[in-house]
């Protein structure tokens, strides 16, 4: 049985942000977007990969779930000369590299070229 972990603004797209099912927490990509209002927030790679992965951890808290829980994130860059920037950032969030998740990284465009980063994420339920 699946369930929908909703936010106050909703995506324009039809799409949840986050799904529970079982035990697995499936996280939408996540821009630097604040969900409490639904706007984007603009910024340098260093301001939005912080806060598209403060949104990561958002749905996390949600389902009672921590950074300690994601097993797999996928990482979109607009542009891959941001890598060593949004890893700087990223490695705040997973300091340790023994017990990181599995991740990728892929360049892609997005409809919006405002954003420079998107992050999503599988996490095991506490």
């Amino acid at each position: 049985m699946k369930k929908i972990i909703p936010a106050p603004a909703r995506p324009k797209a039809h799409y949840n942000n986050a799904v529970a099912c079982e035990k697995l927490l499936f996280i939408a990509t996540q821009p630097s977007i604040d969900w409490e209002t639904g706007k984007f927030l603009d910024g340098d790679i260093f301001f939005q990969t912080r806060r598209a992965l403060e949104n990561v951890v958002y749905f996390l808290n949600k389902q009672n779930a921590t950074l300690d829980d994601v097993v797999k994130i996928g990482i979109f860059l607009a542009d891959l000369n941001d890598f060593d920037a949004m890893n700087q950032v990223y490695n705040t969030f997973f300091p340790d590299p023994e017990t990181a998740p599995a991740r990728f990284t892929l360049q892609t465009p997005f409809p919006d070229k405002r954003i420079k980063v998107e992050f999503e994420a599988v996490a095991v339920l506490p």
